[in-house]
């Protein structure tokens, strides 16, 4: 498992109106856990404002979890750290990183409906510009990795996942478009029925294009490699020609164009071998939703 930690070296701010800001980046710079939990855990009877008190927490947080970073880069297993990051979720509500470390350790042991969710949230926190200033946020292509992941684990998870855990539906985290969404819609076998599961996925990207508000979208249909080529275009057409008129009936005003692939493009998983031949088909089967602006 590719795991990618990102350690704060000075990056910090130097000085803030708050002071229990300013003795937790140093508890912080010190690796001193202890005082950058004593200082967040006392920053409710300061005269903090709301989001100062909730940096102060990310900031010990973070503290913590460099020392994870540094034991696993070092060739410690991620897993011998799990009730430590779970503390930090629940004592602190974050950051990003650790709902990302969470994420990989639920992708390892196949809990792919719990790592579709975490590692959405680890994309919402991180692009959450209030919560997570720029010296802490995720770089583009890492907040592309996050969409990326999101979506196969929602492509992988027995059970839908919605589109955004936190607030509307995006297309774009700190000026990163994400112009292309799979969508886990799931379909009976060999026709372009909805199963039930793919009827809740169905209204879920509904919701999530009406937040988006895009102008027009393109919904691409692809199938796994079985049964024949010919079929297997047609099939892919007929399911998204079906979400895409049930999208035009749960009122999406925008512009809809439908192309099938068949089998012709295969998902990339990000580790392939991490799945038997059932799941990878599942990967397969799914419709592309192409997001103009």
């Amino acid at each position: 498992m590719a795991v990618t930690f990102f350690v704060l070296a000075g990056a910090l701010p130097a000085a803030a109106a708050c002071e229990a800001v300013t003795g937790v980046v140093e508890a912080f710079n010190a690796g001193d856990e202890d005082k950058a939990r004593t200082i967040a855990a006392a920053a409710d009877g300061t005269t903090c404002s709301a989001n100062e008190r909730t940096l102060v927490g990310r900031v010990a947080a973070l503290t913590t979890f460099n020392r994870i970073a540094t034991d696993v880069g070092n060739g410690g297993r991620l897993s011998d750290h799990q009730a430590d990051l779970e503390d930090l979720q629940k004592r602190f509500g974050g950051p990003w990183q650790v709902f990302d470390a969470l994420g990989d350790l639920a992708r390892e042991r196949k809990d792919y409906e719990a790592a579709a969710r975490l590692y959405q949230l680890a994309l919402e926190d991180g692009a959450n510009e209030t919560l997570t200033p720029d010296w802490m946020a995720p770089d583009p292509d890492y907040i592309l990795r996050l969409d990326r992941l999101a979506g196969e684990m929602r492509l992988a998870s027995p059970r839908p996942v919605q589109l955004a855990m936190r607030g509307g539906c995006k297309v774009s985290f700190r000026g990163v478009a994400i112009k292309k969404k799979s969508t886990p819609v799931r379909y009976v076998f060999g026709t372009a029925d909805f199963t039930p599961e793919g009827v809740e996925a169905a209204k879920d990207l509904a919701e999530c294009l009406k937040s988006v508000k895009p102008a027009a979208i393109t919904l691409i249909g692809h199938t796994d490699p079985v049964g024949s080529a010919e079929s297997n275009y047609r099939l892919s057409l007929a399911r998204a020609e079906t979400l895409a008129a049930y999208l035009q009936t749960a009122g999406f005003p925008g512009r809809i164009a439908t192309v099938g692939k068949g089998e012709d493009e295969p998902f990339k998983p990000d580790d392939a071998t991490a799945y038997d031949t059932e799941t990878l088909n599942q990967l397969h089967r799914r419709v592309d939703v192409d997001v103009e602006p």
